[in-house]
Order: C-alpha cells, then sequence, then structure tokens
C-alpha cells in the first residue's frame, strides 16, 4: 500500500514535468494540474486537447506550500512555502563579497568571516563606503534593469515601458490573454507594483495599459476618470464630444487607454 505523502505527492503532480506543482493552476476543461510555466504559450491542454483555459488553484498552492522540502544548500527541511526566506538567510548559501573590487566568493559563512579577516580595514575605517553590486543591480534608481518582483519571478521592460515576468495575470483581466507580457498589454499586480516603485511616482498616480502615467481629474459626467496627459484625442469623439486633443488634464473624455484603466480600476 502506497503511503500519504506518496499519494499526496502523486496528486500534486504536474502532468507535463511530473515534478511536484509550482505556482499550481488548474484547466477548466479536465481540472488536471500543471506548473504555471509548464504551460505558458500552449494553447491546447496537454491532456484532452480541448482550448486550453486555466485557473490559479489556490487551495493546491497551498497544500504544496505545506510539504517538506530539503534546502539544496545546508539540507534541512523546511516546508516549501517558507523556503525562499530561508534561502535569504541561509548560511550555506553561494554567495561572494560585497566589496567592490574583491572577487571573494563562498557561503555565507565563509564570506562573513572572509570580511572579517581581509577587510577589517575597510569595514572599520570611518571614511569608507561599502558599494554592493548586488545592491546596484537590484537598486530602485536603476529604472532598466532585470528586477525579481514580489511573486519570485524575474522581470523586464517591455515595449511599453512596463514591467512583465510572462506569468499568468491575477487581475481576473480579460482583455488579453491573461498573461504577463512579455512585451505590452496588462500586467500582474507584482509586475505593477515594480511600475510604480522605479518611476518613484508622486502619490495619487499610476500607470495605464500602454505604460504612460495616469491620475485621476475632476467629476466629469459623475465620474472622476483616468487621464495620461497626452495628445492623442480626436477633435470630436466617437460619442460626439468635443476636445482640444489632450486627453485630460482634469476633466473631458478621455483617451481609449485611459477610459479602459478608469473602468477596471
Amino acid at each position: 500500500m502506497a503511503s500519504m505523502a506518496s499519494v499526496d505527492d502523486f496528486h500534486l503532480t504536474c502532468g507535463i514535468c511530473l515534478e511536484i506543482v509550482e505556482d499550481a493552476i488548474e484547466t477548466c476543461c479536465c481540472h488536471q494540474l500543471f506548473c504555471e510555466l509548464c504551460v505558458k504559450g500552449v494553447s491546447t491542454c496537454p491532456i484532452c486537447r480541448e482550448n486550453l483555459r486555466t485557473t490559479v488553484s489556490h487551495v493546491i498552492r497551498r497544500m504544496v506550500g505545506n510539504i517538506e522540502k530539503p534546502c539544496d544548500h545546508c539540507k534541512i527541511m523546511f516546508q516549501r512555502a517558507n523556503l525562499k526566506s530561508h534561502l535569504e538567510i541561509c548560511i550555506k548559501k553561494p554567495t561572494s563579497c560585497t566589496l567592490d573590487g574583491c572577487n571573494f566568493s563562498g557561503t555565507k559563512e565563509t564570506t562573513l568571516n572572509h570580511l572579517i579577516t581581509a577587510h577589517a580595514k575597510e569595514l572599520t575605517s570611518p571614511n569608507y563606503k561599502i558599494v554592493s553590486r548586488q545592491n546596484l543591480n537590484e537598486s530602485s534608481v536603476d529604472m532598466i534593469c532585470r528586477k525579481t518582483n514580489s511573486f519570485g519571478r524575474d522581470a523586464r521592460l517591455g515595449e511599453t515601458g512596463k514591467y512583465y515576468c510572462q506569468g499568468q495575470l491575477d487581475t481576473g483581466c480579460r482583455c488579453c490573454d491573461r498573461f504577463c507580457g512579455p512585451t505590452n498589454g496588462c500586467n500582474c499586480t507584482a509586475c505593477f507594483s515594480l511600475d510604480l516603485s522605479s518611476r518613484k511616482l508622486p502619490k495619487g498616480y499610476s500607470i495605464n495599459k500602454l505604460g504612460h502615467p495616469v491620475r485621476k481629474g475632476e467629476y466629469w459626467l459623475g465620474q472622476r476618470r483616468f487621464y495620461c496627459g497626452r495628445k492623442v484625442m480626436p477633435f470630436c469623439t466617437e460619442d460626439g464630444f468635443q476636445t482640444d486633443g489632450w486627453c485630460g488634464d482634469d476633466d473631458g473624455d478621455n483617451c481609449d487607454s485611459c477610459k479602459n484603466y478608469t473602468n477596471s480600476a
């Protein structure tokens, strides 16, 4: 008789890679489980060959998160949901010296000893500033570098200037293919947060589907609409409104992208 653990593992296995599902999604056609990345770009269900439509399986993600797995570096067992936070402090995780110009690499444990023995003078000098290559790469000041979003996915800029991670959208969007990017369209909430933080927009500003900063104007026709302030409007819209050619900036009709953003906000 199979153990309970093996039965659980079997029912939580991706139908493509045959491993425990990562970021589990479920098909709407035959209710099979797959890793989100395994079916990215797939249009037909690998099991029943129907048109592929999926939904995030939150219950399965919680179940998978409770399964224990050893850390790849220290081999200590952790629940999968806690592995990411553990890796940030694991003393056996490979790392490198953060001082500029030093090429030392090792585990976090050996790197700490290296800093004490090889850089004691620099570390104790009041005039020496530590420069971390990792911090430079991940700094929100750098608006064009590759970033890791809060879902743990790599995100890069698309043609709209917005960040995209190519993962499945978590917003319920139905105006695109329901994936974050890769070059245009809607992005997931984690990448949208990167957009806001990297651009350092003032309070009250947001970003529309085309990647342009927007904010709400005054009430117009009973609604506070979002405007991007760009000269993209016809002088007479399809709704019969006269414009000066600009979307906003405080009232009047808005462009299609801002109109869609207003309706979805």
